[in-house]
């Protein structure tokens, strides 16, 4: 799937020489349309906004509200590009800043799936939460039957915490959701 080339923009966190993550910005929104356009029945398994995003005006006024909400601190919305093509998001949907914590969510374009590129981000990502944000606990819902973003948590190190039964109502289907944590103490320790 050959996406907007969008090499030369400089990255809010540079991975390597293959990937970083960037934050919300209008140059973006074409390439965010077209890869879920392209990528809509796979991301629409797990993602109640797929339907929502009809044209590269609803991707450009998502970006619009990311910028307002990451510039208000209320949520750090990122996009991973990958080799100068848009494959994904990685973000904080929500801080809890009374308890210096958050909720991380992700999507990845199926065609890139299998290579390390989420595992890569959020590495980096938690790195930059746990270290600049000094954050304490990071929380990320994955739906029970999305066995690849359980399979990024698992190899992230995080616990499992338990599952809501039903806590997702997604295009007229309840699903149970798992709770997956980092504590900061247990990311650094692994570090060392």
């Amino acid at each position: 799937m050959k996406v907007t080339d969008l090499t030369g923009l400089k990255p809010f966190i540079n991975i390597d020489e293959e990937l970083g993550l960037h934050l919300a910005r209008p140059e973006l929104a074409e390439a965010i349309f077209k890869a879920v356009d392209k990528d809509r029945l796979h991301l629409r398994q797990w993602l109640p906004w797929v339907d929502g995003t009809r044209s590269a005006a609803d991707s450009a006024a998502f970006i619009q509200h990311s910028m307002k909400m990451n510039a208000s601190g209320d949520q750090l919305i990122t996009f991973l590009i990958w080799k100068g093509q848009l494959a994904g998001s990685l973000g904080v949907v929500k801080f809890i800043k009374d308890r210096k914590s958050c909720e991380v969510g992700y999507w990845l374009r199926s065609d890139l799936q299998g290579k390390g590129i989420m595992t890569r981000a959020c590495t980096a990502f938690i790195n930059y939460l746990f270290r600049q944000k000094n954050l304490n606990r990071i929380e990320i819902f994955v739906a029970s039957g999305n066995a690849k973003s359980k399979a990024v948590c698992k190899r992230l190190g995080f616990s499992h915490e338990g599952t809501l039964r039903q806590a997702l109502w997604l295009y007229n289907n309840y699903h149970d959701l798992e709770l997956y944590a980092m504590l900061k103490d247990d990311w650094m320790d692994r570090d060392s």
